[in-house]
C-alpha cells in the first residue's frame, strides 16, 4: 500500500464486488464455493486487498456474517502480506484491530481477536501497546472483558506453542498472569478451567519464569479454594497444579501438604478415570523428592490399596484389547498393529508401563494405542515408592498381594502379578525368603488360560531375572534353565501379545545372563527359528531385537558354523524380501544385522556383498532425496533419514567384523564420497554414525583415503563441538586415528585441534566419556606435533592425567601416554606442581608395552634425580600404599 493510509478510501465498485463474493461464500453449494474460490484467487492480488477486508470487517452497515467472514479472510491474508505493509499501513491496521475489539457484534469481536493473535505471534515486540490495552480492557469488567481475556489467552498460548524466547515470555507473564490469578477469586469468573490450564502449562514449561512473574503461594491458595468442586474437568486441573508444585518442589506447598495429600487420595479413587489419573501423577512426582519416605509414611497404608486397585485393567482397556485376548497367533497383524517402533530397547510392554519419560515418542509394544493410563501410572508410582521404602513396604503390601494372587477373578490376579513386578527393584532383598515360592507361582501362571495373565507373568519374571540367574550358579537346573526354556516355549504361544511379552522378557534374561548363555546357544537359536516360522510383523521386530541381544551377550561365541547356518539364511531371506529401503521391516532387519555382524566376524563374509550394496544404495537414494527437497521444498517431502543412519551402523559393524576383508568393498565403491556428504549432514545422529564409520576406514585402508584426507579433516574438526556429545566423542576418536596414521603431517591442523580439545577438557559440563576421549586425542596430537604452543600446559596435562588414568589399556591409551611423557619432560611447571597425577596415571596400566614402560620409568627417574634424596622421600611419602606398591611393581621406583 503506497497511499497515505489516513486518506485511504475504498473504491465503491471494488467494494461492491468484494461484498458480493463474500455473500456468495455464505451459500452452502459446492459449485458456488468453487466459483467463489476462483474469484477470491483473482481479487486477493488487487492493491490494498488487506485494507478492503479490514474496511468490511469494521463497517456496521454490512451484515455480521459477512463482516465475520471478512475477518477470517483477513487473518489468512495477513500470514503472507503483513511483512509487505508499510510502517504506516501496519500501524493503521493495529489501531483498527484494537478499535474493532470493542465492536458491538460478538462475531466481529471474535474474528478480530484471531487477527490480533495472528499479528502478535511474530510481531509482538513491535506492538508494545497491545498487552496493556488488553489488560485494561479485561480488568474493566464490562461486556468487552471476555474477548480481551480470550485474546490474552491465545497470545500467551502462542508464546509456549511457538517456543518464544525466555525474555519475551517473561515480559508478558509478569504483566498478564497476576491479572489472571486475581480473576480466579471473582465470584463471576467463568474461566476457571482455562486459567488453571494455561497457568499450569506455563508452570510446567517455564517454572522459573513463572516464579518471577507470579505469587505462587497466592495461586496455590486460589486453586485449593477451587478444589471443592463437582466439575470433573476442573478437578483434573486442580490435581495437575498440585503435581506441578511437588514436582518442582515449590515450598509454598508445604503448609498445605496434608490437605493436598488427603484430597489426592480421594481423587485417585474418582469414578472418572481421567481425574484419577491426574491425581495419581502426584504419587509418581513425589517419589522424586528426597524426603518422599518421610512425607508418605503417614499415608502409605491408605495409598497402597488404592494403587493396587487402580492397577486392574479397566473395562475400557479390555474393550480396546478385545481383538488380542484369544488365540490369534495364526492371524495376520491388523493394520493398526503395524506401527513403527524399530530400535526397541529390550524392555517388555509392562516395563514401559512403569515409565512415562518417553511415552509419546515410544509407546509400549502392545498397548501403544492406549496411551498413558491410570493402570500404568499406578504401577509406575508403586515401582518408585518401593524404591524409596524398600523392605519397609512389604508388611503393608504383602497381605494384599497374598490375597490378590490367589483371587478367583483373573483380572485381580493379573494386577497382583503386575504389582509383584513393580516392587521388584525396591523390595527384592526383602523378598528373598519368599522368592522361591513366588517364582514357582509365576512359572505356573505362565500356563494360565487367560492371555493377559501370561503376558504380565513374562514381564514380572524378567524383573526378577537377576535373582533367577544368579541365586544358584552351581545349580542352573533349579531356576535358570527351566525358566529360560519356559519363556522360549512361549515364543510360539497361541496369543501374539504373549509371544511378544516372552521375546521381550527373554531379551532381559539375555542381557542379565551374558556369558552364562554360552552352553545354551543352540537351544536359544532353535527358539528363534520357531519364531521365524510363526511370527507376524510386530513379533518379528522383537525377534530381531532378541537376536541382536544374544549377539551382544555372547560375542563371538555365536560365530559357530552351526549357529550361523541356522540364523543367517532366514534373516537374509527377510532382508532380500524387502523391496523398500524405507520400510520399517527392512530397517528392523538392518538394526539386527548391525548388532549381529561384529559377533559373526568372517562368517558373515558370504552375505557381506549384498548387504553392503543395499546399504550404499539406500544412502545414495536418501542423499538424492535430501538434495531434491533442498532445491524444491514445495515439490518434495523431507526425507526420512533414520534408514540412512542404520545403514551407516551396519557398514560400521561390517568394518569391525570383516576388518581387512571390508577394504575391497570400500575401494570399489563411492562410500568415501558418500561419507563426505553425510559427515556434513544437518542431523546429529547421521553425523555421529558417519564419523564413526570414517574413523574405522582410516584404520583399515588409510593409504586409499590419504589422497583426499585433507578434505575431510576440517569437517572432523568442525564436529569437535561439546554441545553434541556423541558427535564430538566420535570426532575426537577419529582425530586420534588420524594422528596415528599421519604423524607430523597433521601439523597444519594441530593448533585448531588442540584449542578445541583444551576447551572440551576444561568444560565441567561435558560428559566424562567425552572428557576422556578428548584427553586421549589431545595427548596423541601433542605426541605427533610437540612444537605447538599450549597455554597453561601444566594444568592441561594434570587434567589429562586424571582423565587417562581411568581409561582401559588400549593402543589409543598407549599413544596418548607417549604424548604425556614427551610433554611432561618439556614442562617444568608440571613437575613442580602436579607430578603426583602422572604417577597415579602411570599406575593404571596392566598390560604395558616394554618400550612405553621404559619411557615412563625414565620420566620418573629424571624427576627423582632432580629431587634431592630427602625431597623424593618426602614427595613419595604422600602416596597411598597401594600406589607405592603399584609403581614399584611396574617401574621399580
Amino acid at each position: 500500500m503506497h497511499r497515505n493510509v489516513d486518506q485511504w478510501c475504498p473504491e465503491k465498485s471494488f467494494l461492491n464486488s468484494l461484498r458480493d463474493v463474500l455473500q456468495e461464500a455464505l451459500i452452502p453449494d459446492s459449485e458456488v464455493q468453487k466459483n467463489v474460490q476462483e474469484k477470491l484467487g483473482y481479487i486477493q492480488n488487487m492493491p490494498d486487498f488487506t485494507f478492503y477486508l479490514l474496511y468490511v470487517l469494521g463497517e456496521p452497515s454490512f451484515p455480521d456474517d459477512i463482516r465475520s467472514l471478512s475477518g477470517i479472510l483477513l487473518k489468512n491474508n495477513l500470514l503472507t502480506t503483513y511483512p509487505t505493509l508499510t510502517r504506516e499501513g501496519a500501524s493503521k491496521l493495529k489501531q483498527q484491530c484494537q478499535y474493532l475489539l470493542m465492536d458491538p457484534s460478538r462475531d466481529v469481536r471474535l474474528s478480530i481477536s484471531n487477527v490480533i493473535v495472528s499479528i502478535a505471534r511474530d510481531n509482538l515486540k513491535d506492538w508494545e501497546e497491545i498487552i496493556p490495552f488488553l489488560i485494561k480492557a479485561f480488568t474493566a469488567q464490562n461486556e468487552f472483558s471476555e474477548i480481551a481475556l480470550i485474546t490474552l489467552f491465545k497470545i500467551c498460548e502462542d508464546l509456549i506453542t511457538y517456543q518464544k524466547s525466555q525474555e519475551e515470555i517473561h515480559g508478558i507473564t509478569k504483566e498478564v498472569f497476576p491479572k489472571f490469578i486475581d480473576y480466579l477469586c471473582k465470584d463471576d469468573c467463568r474461566m476457571h478451567q482455562d486459567i488453571l490450564r494455561l497457568t499450569n502449562q506455563c508452570l510446567q514449561d517455564h517454572f522459573n519464569i513463572m516464579k518471577q512473574s507470579l505469587d505462587l503461594g497466592l495461586y496455590l491458595r486460589h486453586v485449593i479454594r477451587l478444589a471443592d468442586t463437582d466439575d470433573a474437568e476442573l478437578q483434573k486441573y486442580v490435581c495437575h497444579t498440585f503435581t506441578i508444585f511437588v514436582d518442582k518442589q515449590e515450598e509454598s506447598l508445604l503448609p498445605h501438604l496434608h490437605d493436598v495429600i488427603m484430597y489426592l487420595l480421594n481423587k485417585s479413587q474418582h469414578e472418572d478415570a481421567e481425574v484419577a489419573l491426574q491425581a495419581c501423577e502426584f504419587w509418581l512426582a513425589i517419589t522424586k523428592v528426597s524426603t518422599c519416605k518421610d512425607i508418605l509414611s503417614a499415608y502409605i497404608n491408605k495409598l497402597v490399596p488404592i494403587l493396587l486397585k487402580n492397577m486392574r485393567y479397566s473395562e475400557t482397556e479390555l474393550n480396546i484389547m478385545r481383538d488380542y485376548l484369544g488365540s490369534d497367533a495364526n492371524t495376520k497383524d491388523l493394520a493398526k498393529d503395524i506401527a513403527p517402533f524399530h530400535g526397541a530397547t529390550h524392555r517388555n510392554i509392562e516395563e514401559d508401563e512403569l515409565s512415562n519419560e518417553d511415552n509419546a515418542a515410544n509407546e509400549d509394544f502392545d498397548d501403544f494405542y492406549m496411551g498413558w493410563t491410570l493402570r500404568k501410572c499406578s504401577a509406575a508410582s508403586l515401582d518408585s515408592i518401593a524404591v524409596k521404602f524398600r523392605e519397609d513396604l512389604l508388611p503393608i503390601i504383602v497381605p494384599y498381594l497374598s490375597e490378590m494372587l490367589n483371587h478367583n477373578d483373573y483380572l485381580v490376579k493379573e494386577s497382583a502379578i503386575l504389582a509383584l513386578g513393580a516392587i521388584a527393584e525396591g523390595c527384592i532383598i526383602g523378598l528373598r525368603n519368599q522368592l522361591p515360592d513366588l517364582i514357582q507361582f509365576l512359572q505356573a501362571s505362565m500356563n494360565d488360560g487367560h492371555s493377559v495373565v501370561r503376558v504380565i507373568t513374562c514381564w514380572t519374571l524378567s524383573r526378577y531375572a537377576s535373582w533367577i540367574i544368579n541365586v544358584r550358579p552351581d545349580s542352573p537346573n533349579m531356576y535358570f534353565i527351566p525358566i529360560m526354556i519356559l519363556i522360549l516355549k512361549h515364543f510360539v504361544d497361541n496369543n501374539k501379545r504373549v509371544q511378544r511379552a516372552a521375546i521381550s522378557a527373554f531379551c532381559i534374561f539375555q542381557e542379565e545372563a551374558q556369558m552364562k548363555l554360552i552352553p545354551y546357544i543352540n537351544i536359544i537359536v532353535e527358539g528363534f527359528l520357531l519364531g521365524f516360522e510363526r511370527f507376524h510383523c510386530r513379533s518379528l521386530y522383537l525377534l530381531y531385537d532378541a537376536i541382536g541381544a544374544l549377539a551382544q551377550s555372547v560375542g563371538n561365541h555365536l560365530n559357530d558354523p552351526e549357529y550361523v547356518s541356522k540364523l543367517l539364511p532366514p534373516l537374509m531371506q527377510k532382508f532380500t524380501q524387502c523391496d523398500n529401503y524405507f520400510d520399517d521391516h527392512f530397517i528392523a532387519v538392518l538394526e539386527c544385522l548391525a548388532n549381529l555382524i561384529p559377533s559373526l566376524e568372517l562368517s558373515f563374509l558370504p552375505y557381506a556383498e549384498v548387504v553392503f550394496w543395499h546399504c550404499l544404495q539406500l544412502m545414495h537414494d536418501t542423499l538424492i532425496s535430501c538434495l531434491n527437497f533442498q532445491e524444491h521444498p514445495n515439490e518434495y517431502d523431507p526425507p526420512d533419514k533414520e534408514p540412512m543412519s542404520v545403514a551407516h551402523d551396519v557398514l560400521y559393524s561390517m568394518a569391525l567384523g570383516l576388518k581387512g576383508h571390508f577394504v575391497k568393498f570400500v575401494t570399489n565403491s563411492s562410500l568415501p564420497f558418500v561419507l563426505y556428504a553425510t559427515i556434513q549432514d544437518s542431523s546429529v545422529i547421521i553425523r555421529q554414525t558417519s564419523i564413526a564409520l570414517y574413523g574405522e576406514l582410516i584404520s583399515l585402508c588409510y593409504p586409499y583415503l590419504s589422497s583426499n584426507v585433507n578434505d575431510y579433516i576440517p569437517l572432523i574438526i568442525r564436529n569437535l563441538d561439546e554441545q553434541n556429545d556423541g558427535v564430538c566423542n566420535n570426532a575426537a576418536w577419529v582425530i586420534s586415528k588420524l594422528c596415528s596414521v599421519m604423524g607430523p603431517s597433521i601439523q597444519p591442523y594441530a593448533p585448531d585441534i588442540i584449542l578445541r580439545f583444551i576447551n572440551i577438557v576444561k568444560d565441567p559440563a561435558v560428559a566424562r566419556t567425552m572428557h576422556q576421549t578428548a584427553a586421549i586425542a589431545l595427548c596423541t596430537t601433542l605426541f605427533v606435533c610437540p612444537d605447538v604452543n599450549v597455554p597453561n600446559l601444566d594444568v592441561i596435562l594434570k587434567n589429562c592425567c586424571i582423565l587417562i588414568r581411568n581409561v582401559r589399556d588400549s593402543d589409543e591409551k598407549d599413544l596418548a601416554f607417549r604424548g604425556l611423557c614427551a610433554m611432561i619432560v618439556r614442562c617444568p611447571d608440571f613437575n613442580n606442581k602436579y607430578f603426583i597425577f602422572f604417577c597415579d596415571a602411570a599406575a593404571s596400566w596392566f598390560n604395558i608395552k616394554p618400550d612405553l614402560k621404559d619411557n615412563i620409568r625414565n620420566v620418573m627417574m629424571s624427576f627423582q634425580n632432580d629431587c634431592r634424596e630427602n625431597s623424593w622421600a618426602q614427595f613419595s611419602g604422600q602416596f597411598p600404599s597401594n600406589l607405592k606398591a603399584r609403581l614399584h611393581e611396574l617401574y621399580g621406583v
